[in-house]
């Protein structure tokens, strides 16, 4: 069974830091941070795209968003962010049998459109995948599913989902546009989108930060994000320090055998009363999931 529980713990506690890093249980010191062993992240962007960008300006955008993290890992890291070859693998999620994919991709079905309401893939939250489709909040500009060992907080596998359905994603520079109007201008900027994604798929999770990339704040023609601020390269430089382990935040005995036992997300929201929003979701390994953030 599925228990939804939105917990804005992080937020409401009006965190300003120059960055917050990501928990098993958000907000929650006692509990471990979520971050990477690997030496190399693999990531493979779906081949189908997005349609409704001009030529293939949304995979220039995804991977520029990707280079200004590999930047900074360049520069104090320990990390090589890794462009695979593009993929027409559309599930995403951590698979305990066979190859696993940092996939990126784009939904343009909302999946109350395809799925008839007696679908069992509802209550088990399996439609995004069976149907290809947009399962969450239709306000939802994008999630980052993430798996990790929540005794280690080590993270196996991470995907990016973009509602492509709802929101009009734009590669180009200008001023703020609304749909149907796309051209020569922002909407929802896939670079800006994508950086603050890729943020939540290395471990940082929301900060009140003005100007942060990590800000959950994201209006309609903003471009900012495509900047990578101060706090969170520090995050970089001190998280995954060049030549050394990572760094985890708390250091119990690990398991050789211990596997993945759960999985961190984030989205990006909207409210009818604020500015679109980005936010994060957390499922367990009993798909307990959480949101982390504001509607």
């Amino acid at each position: 069974m599925i228990s939804l529980a939105p917990l804005m713990v992080a937020l409401a506690l009006g965190q300003s830091d120059p960055y917050v890093r990501s928990r098993v249980d958000a907000g929650d010191t006692r509990t471990q941070c979520l971050f990477w062993t690997s030496t190399t992240l693999t990531w493979n962007q779906s081949t189908y795209g997005n349609p409704d960008t001009p030529g293939e300006t949304e995979f220039e955008a995804m991977r520029s968003s990707f280079q200004s993290w590999q930047d900074i890992f360049a520069q104090c890291g320990n990390l090589t962010l890794v462009e695979g070859p593009r993929v027409d693998e559309r599930d995403v999620g951590y698979k305990r049998e066979g190859d696993n994919l940092n996939l990126v991709l784009f939904r343009d079905r909302d999946c109350n459109a395809v799925v008839p309401a007696t679908d069992a893939c509802w209550e088990e939250e399996t439609c995004a995948n069976e149907y290809d489709c947009w399962e969450d909040d239709d306000n939802t500009i994008a999630i980052t599913l993430t798996t990790y060992d929540e005794r280690s907080g080590i993270i196996y596998d991470s995907d990016i989902s973009f509602n492509a359905g709802r929101f009009a994603f734009t590669t180009a520079d200008g001023g703020p546009c609304f749909p149907p109007v796309t051209t020569n201008c922002v909407a929802t900027d896939v670079q800006n989108t994508a950086t603050h994604e890729i943020g939540h798929f290395i471990g940082l999770d929301h900060t009140r930060a003005q100007g942060s990339t990590m800000n959950p704040s994201a209006p309609p023609g903003e471009v900012s994000k495509r900047s990578i601020d101060t706090g969170s390269r520090d995050f970089v430089c001190a998280v995954y320090p060049r030549g050394r382990e990572s760094q985890a935040c708390l250091h119990p005995e690990i398991d050789e055998d211990l596997g993945p036992k759960g999985s961190t997300g984030c989205a990006a929201t909207g409210s009818a009363a604020v500015l679109p929003a980005l936010a994060a979701w957390v499922l367990g390994l009993a798909r307990r999931r959480r949101e982390e953030g504001s509607r």
